[in-house]
């Protein structure tokens, strides 16, 4: 009875280590029992290799080029390109047998001479961080299907196998920790999964699994080890003579354990002990994995992949990249002193921990994903204490990371943490409260060269993309009045859906006596207009007054909407929320201008997205415009911008819900939105003339998106924020006031 309690409370306080690996291969033989044979050939040239009988052993270190495919449903999911690195550098250790917690307690521990390096160049030749990242549709995998593998079934599809490791990681089902495709498998499946929850060493990693081990065990079966018991009894063996004989896994830390008359060994990677407890590959574990590499061998190709360029270089002092012991780039330590002054970009950071400092770490990468410096995590300082480091850094496009591994922030639950970034312009980054990261963007002393199709006005242009070296300006737009209506003698072009209406009853809250009154919580409290010949124009401006009464969250919001055909269909073009964007009982004169191909059949329509019935939107005084411009030009002073398709059916499919706050600002903005898929994105922020005044290029990954834009060099007034991808943009207002 006793025992039977013990192991009811350890099952309930402690997860047990679980790998897939044995069931995948098993369904591979049944799905082609071919399969078994391809096994049989491989076990037959790792026999000839490791008896010496006519086939020589690869020598010295081998290094293998990783992809890491992060196939993420949730902002946690998408784990950080830090904690990603945390698992090479623990693969690296263990592999070489460099792990700080390796000992002597079995003589057989041996270095495996294999090394891992995060693909530099791509299976196409360029350049790569060796990091891919796809948003999936689907919140969890299991090692049946293998739909993180492939494209089409909400994953990504693997890179050469021949040339790379590819490791995916994403949300395992059933406390699934990981497994891997044995050698000679299918090139199309051919890798290693891993939960991201047990994945590196910092960030989502969970305890007992949070030492990078589970992708030390799946690497081990990738190169052809079975687990040390041999999934079988005492008569069935793991295929290395240096491992103790075996007839069951370990779990915990069972040091001592024995069984078929020998001491387990707990410690090794292929047993199913927690990540604190392994600590060594064997010298017969190492050979059968090298055999792979030999003339003939099953990852032979591997050697001459190219996918790391050349061998990664060791640290020094002219990597242009501050590690070791530097404390400059390049300088400082075991480099020559750091001259006394910076001569291009000098920076300060400056962190106050909060009570969990070994939680925090950072990066400063260039917008071409290089690390230029990187710190923490900083489990020697006092809770509480201040840091100052010191940078200098080149002329470039920055993204700033700061870290925090449990997800809580720096501030303010546990202590007051927070960090600023300063450079010549003063401060770059600044925060505390967030959850598991925060990342700025900046420039210094760089900003991509103007162009004529850029959508700003930047050279010698006297227009936006025009005059100057560009083509001459347009003399202009000359808007053209298509409807106005105050709503006090009628309807006019508008209609309304059953759960609105035109009443004197709302006189309190019109420009006058009558108004409309759109209503929450139904999918009829709409006002459309008819249908209107637009089809000799490319720009439309739509002025109105609205005020709200009774919205209640950022979930409650108000639609403008159009419609190409008639009102069969239509797509929101502009959404106002809640708090984001206006507040109960303040009237609002917004003015929104959309360009595109618009038709001879288009509508219009105002649609209340509120969660109550008690929650009302008040439209008064709409005024449609148009206008036929022949090309691109500053816009006027317009709240939002939308640049639509030709048909106008969708509008941004890469980017949406651009919202900016608080606006009015005076030394910082925030530029929350959300993508819909990675790519390089370029923000603009302009003048009222849309004369640039800043410029922003990154890459970034599909997901919520927060971004800090300091304003604090920015003169007061009027000025419009502009996101863009090339084909799509989205512009917003905002005012800087001080």
């Amino acid at each position: 009875m006793a025992l039977f309690f013990l192991a009811i409370t350890y099952n309930m306080l402690g997860q047990e280590r679980t790998c897939g690996t044995m069931e995948h291969l098993q369904q591979e033989i049944l799905d082609n029992p071919a399969r078994q044979s391809v096994l049989d050939d491989i076990e037959e040239h790792t026999n000839l290799i490791l008896g010496g009988m006519g086939r020589s052993s690869v020598t010295g270190v081998i290094t293998i080029p990783v992809v890491v495919h992060v196939v993420h449903n949730t902002t946690a999911e998408n784990i950080s390109d830090a904690q990603i690195l945390s698992q090479i550098n623990v693969l690296n250790q263990d592999f070489r047998r460099t792990n700080p917690d390796a000992n002597g307690l079995w003589s057989q521990a041996a270095d495996t001479e294999i090394a891992f390096c995060l693909a530099t160049v791509d299976p196409s030749g360029n350049p790569t961080t060796g990091i891919t990242r796809t948003y999936t549709t689907r919140t969890s995998f299991s090692s049946s299907g293998n739909y993180m593998k492939f494209n089409s079934t909400g994953g990504k599809d693997a890179w050469p196998a021949g040339s790379y490791l590819n490791i995916w990681v994403c949300d395992l089902s059933s406390g699934l920790l990981g497994y891997a495709q044995f050698p000679g498998g299918s090139a199309s499946t051919d890798g290693v999964v891993c939960d991201y929850a047990y994945f590196g060493t910092i960030g989502t990693a969970t305890a007992p699994f949070n030492l990078g081990r589970t992708a030390t065990h799946e690497v081990g079966h990738w190169l052809n080890l079975r687990h040390i018991w041999g999934d079988g009894g005492c008569s069935v063996d793991d295929f290395v003579s240096d491992t103790p004989v075996s007839d069951a896994p370990n779990y915990g830390c069972a040091t001592g354990h024995v069984s078929c008359s020998t001491v387990d060994m707990v410690q090794n990677y292929m047993d199913y002990s927690d990540d604190a407890c392994m600590n060594l590959y064997t010298a017969g574990q190492k050979a059968r994995m090298r055999a792979l590499f030999s003339s003939g061998g099953a990852r032979a190709s591997l050697l001459t992949s190219g996918g790391c360029g050349s061998a990664p270089p060791a640290p020094s002092c002219s990597d242009g990249i501050q590690n070791g012991t530097e404390t400059g780039v390049d300088c400082g330590g075991s480099c020559p002193p750091c001259p006394t002054g910076c001569t291009t970009n000098a920076l300060n950071l400056s962190i106050t921990f909060d009570n969990y400092p070994e939680e925090t770490s950072w990066t400063l990468r260039t917008s071409a994903g290089a690390t230029v410096a990187s710190g923490g995590p900083y489990g020697s300082q006092p809770d509480g204490s201040t840091l100052n480091i010191p940078l200098c850094v080149p002329n470039d496009c920055y993204v700033f990371t700061m870290f925090d591994s449990y997800g809580d922030g720096m501030c303010c639950s546990y202590g007051s943490g927070s960090y600023t970034l300063t450079g010549p312009s003063g401060t770059l980054a600044s925060g505390g409260t967030f959850t598991t990261s925060q990342v700025t963007n900046f420039c210094l002393g760089t900003t991509p060269p103007p162009t004529c199709t850029d959508g700003i006005q930047n050279g010698t242009e006297t227009g936006v993309d025009c005059g100057g070296s560009c083509p001459p300006c347009p003399t202009g737009c000359t808007y053209t009045p298509i409807n106005s209506n105050n709503f006090e003698s009628g309807l006019g072009i508008w209609t309304l859906g059953s759960n609105a209406r035109r009443s004197s009853a709302d006189a309190a809250y019109a420009n006058g006596t009558f108004c409309v009154r759109l209503r929450g919580n139904t999918s009829t409290s709409v006002m459309s207009t008819s249908s209107l010949n637009l089809s000799a124009y490319n720009r439309v401006k739509i002025d109105f007054s609205f005020l709200t009464r009774s919205f209640a969250n950022t979930s409650h919001d108000f639609w403008l909407q159009v419609s190409t055909n008639g009102g069969a269909s239509y797509s929101t073009v502009v959404e106002w929320d809640y708090s984001t964007d206006f507040l109960n009982n303040v009237r609002y004169n917004p003015s929104v201008i959309l360009t595109g191909t618009f038709g001879s059949n288009c509508r219009f329509r105002f649609r209340c997205d509120a969660g109550n019935t008690s929650d009302f939107v008040y439209i008064d005084d709409v005024v449609i415009q148009a206008c036929n411009s022949p090309a691109r030009e500053g816009f006027e002073d317009a709240d939002f911008i939308v640049e639509l398709d030709g048909n106008m059916m969708e509008s941004h499919t890469a980017v949406n819900s651009l919202n900016l706050y608080p606006n009015p600002t005076s030394d910082q903005l925030n530029v929350e939105f959300d993508l819909m898929q990675d790519g390089e994105w370029v923000l603009v922020v302009a003048d009222i003339t849309g004369k640039m005044v800043r410029s922003e290029s990154q890459f970034r990954t599909a997901g919520r998106q927060v971004m800090q834009l300091q304003t604090s060099d920015l003169a007061s007034g009027m000025y419009l924020l502009y996101l863009t991808d090339g084909t799509e943009r989205l512009s917003r207002k905002f005012s800087v006031q001080r």
